[in-house]
């Protein structure tokens, strides 16, 4: 994930505005008991008893020698759009930023999932996660009070997964759910690996490519092998030869599309016709050729080579593949494996539906097979 210094120093600088009167909004995380070794799944959640916001952003400090944290945008956030841009202001303190170019509002829910790591040495005892600073502002640009309510974590002397189902989630989407052959996976969980390297990672026995390690998020592609599979086992085994095995369930295809914030939401990893990053300063016109990144298509034709970088073979979905922006199809000249990318990457090269009204978030979908994608947003004129 990857933050915006200029969104976040924005959001600031219009806390500064001056706040409304009335009731104001509240985050809070619950408590939570977890053992060493372990990663939970913890909620921030939004409610709101004041005006309507279109934009948060706090900062969470933590007991870095005993917890790490891996976060992941929220239900209420990306149901209304919004991106959520990271920034880790110390060892020990992260900066969370909900926004997009929209007005539209967050609903009381989930703004942030966080999956906090236990060291596997963690003492036990209750440490505090605690809210350090928190802005908010409303569609009009006026800054909204907002209240915390700090978290707890109860580190007790029992035995935790290093992963959990709910942390195996779609690259792209940042959604947990069923794995698709070929999805590229971010797997977050405690003790997974280290900066030395990771034991390995398999399906039913494959080994699953790699991507990215660190010690509480490991980046993987699903082997092909389970194509045809109805579940998998998952099993994570870290550098000291300590494995966790979950049961998935497989699909035969999981879309995802690729977003710039890398927080599965907002805006798509599109490009424009002239190969530019589409984005609400550099719209893409009506009846011009779009690029979408995406991943989660399944088996393909010729059949998937786990870790290969195609270059002269460029395998297809065996799937029918389909687009829709602005709520109208789109018509697609090419659906296959992205030249120079691992196999599991899906481009998508389509034509912007010429009768669709501009706009800054216009909606795209990706569907293949049965299996749609959630929303993300390119900018038309």
């Amino acid at each position: 994930m990857f933050y915006s210094a200029r969104a976040l120093l924005g959001v600031a600088l219009i806390g500064l505005a001056g706040a409304r009167l009335g009731l104001c909004v509240d985050i809070s995380i619950p408590g939570f008991v977890a053992g060493p070794g372990g990663s939970v799944p913890v909620t921030i959640v939004l409610g709101n008893d004041g005006p309507p916001i279109s934009g948060l952003q706090f900062d969470v400090s933590f007991d870095d020698a005993t917890l790490t944290l891996s976060t992941v945008i929220g239900s209420a956030a990306r149901s209304s759009g919004k991106a959520l841009y990271v920034a880790t202001l110390a060892p020990n303190r992260t900066r969370f930023l909900v926004w997009e170019f929209n007005q539209g509002q967050i609903p009381d829910g989930t703004v942030v999932n966080l999956f906090v790591n236990v060291a596997p040495a963690g003492t036990p005892g209750t440490y505090r996660i605690h809210f350090e600073t928190a802005l908010a502002t409303g569609p009009d640009g006026q800054s909204v009070p907002v209240s915390t309510s700090d978290g707890t974590l109860t580190v007790e002397s029992l035995f935790n997964a290093a992963v959990v189902p709910q942390g195996v989630l779609n690259g792209a989407s940042l959604l947990p759910g069923p794995v698709a052959p070929g999805e590229l996976l971010a797997i977050m969980g405690s003790a997974i690996g280290s900066a030395a390297g990771v034991a390995g990672i398999t399906f039913d026995g494959h080994a699953a490519p790699l991507t990215y390690v660190s010690s509480d998020q490991v980046n993987a592609v699903v082997p092909f092998g389970i194509s045809g599979h109805s579940t998998t086992t998952l099993n994570a085994i870290n550098a000291a030869g300590t494995s966790t095995e979950i049961s998935l369930p497989v699909a035969a295809s999981a879309p995802g599309i690729f977003t710039l914030s890398g927080s599965g939401s907002g805006r798509g990893a599109i490009l424009n016709q002239d190969s530019t990053v589409n984005s609400p300063d550099n719209p893409a016109a009506r009846g011009s050729i779009i690029v979408i990144y995406a991943t989660g298509a399944g088996q393909t034709n010729p059949p998937g080579t786990d870790g290969l970088i195609p270059t002269a073979v460029l395998p297809k979905p065996l799937l029918p593949v389909s687009v829709q922006i602005g709520g109208a199809p789109a018509e697609i000249l090419y659906a296959g494996a992205a030249p120079g990318m691992i196999s599991g990457t899906l481009q998508v090269d389509c034509q912007v539906p010429p009768q669709i009204a501009a706009g800054k978030s216009v909606t795209v979908l990706l569907s293949i097979g049965e299996a749609t994608s959630p929303p993300v947003t390119v900018a038309v004129r």
